[in-house]
């Protein structure tokens, strides 16, 4: 048997660590900022689209899974100010206001709102998706759907802009083939890698509570 002061320390030190929440949220707010600069210049192009495959959609998406709503908000939109105001680390080593106004604009704004849907959906509907890898999944693909929602949005404007005689929905269709189309397969093995992810580490997560749990009642 453990000993009644043993058994307290454990529960002062998970008290402690509950009430510095705030401070590892940070950290890992900063590791995603960092992620996010990595992912995006792992990069490549097609040859039907001026927007890059990259890995940030993987990020955004984890980031509002272990972050949660507000600070993977905090770490997104630190990540798109930080390009803004002159780093790199936007694809392609790009940094700058023109990023935001270019091709690329509407899906760098759709990673700050997509990472704080994909958390907030996790955190609040738990009670309504119980099973647990649905509530992923679904948490998820709402964020990959506000990432091609503005980027095509932002997209379709920047074009419409520049030819306003192109017929709407001809347009349309045209800005639908570049700018979503030719990323659905990719997208769909990134959203299961991420989902993936998050299984694998809330297992041993739950493993190692379990085991903690197993070691101080005996």
């Amino acid at each position: 048997m453990k000993t009644h002061e043993s058994i307290s320390t454990v529960k002062l030190n998970t008290i402690f660590i509950d009430k510095n929440n705030i401070v590892f949220k940070l950290i890992f707010a900063l590791a995603f900022v960092l992620a996010m600069a990595a992912s995006a210049n792992i990069f490549i192009y097609t040859a039907i689209s001026p927007v890059p495959i990259t890995l940030q959609t993987i990020t955004v998406l984890l980031s509002g899974i272990f972050l949660g709503s507000r600070f993977a908000l905090m770490s997104q939109t630190a990540y798109l100010l930080i390009g803004i105001i002159g780093f790199p680390v936007f694809a392609g080593f790009r940094s700058g206001p023109v990023a935001i106004t270019g091709v690329t604009g509407g899906y760098l704004l759709g990673f700050v709102f997509a990472a704080y849907i994909t958390g907030y959906i996790f955190e609040n509907f738990e009670n309504i998706v119980k099973e647990k890898t649905y509530l992923i999944i679904a948490a998820c693909m709402s964020g990959l759907f506000i990432i091609y929602f503005l980027g095509y949005v932002h997209l379709f404007g920047l074009l419409y802009s520049g030819c306003r005689q192109a017929a709407f929905k001809t347009l349309a269709l045209k800005v639908f083939d570049i700018a979503v189309k030719p990323f659905v397969t990719i997208e769909l093995i990134k959203l299961f890698i991420a989902v993936d992810s998050v299984l694998i580490w809330k297992a041993n997560i739950t493993k190692n509570v379990t085991k903690n749990h197993k070691k101080y009642i005996r």
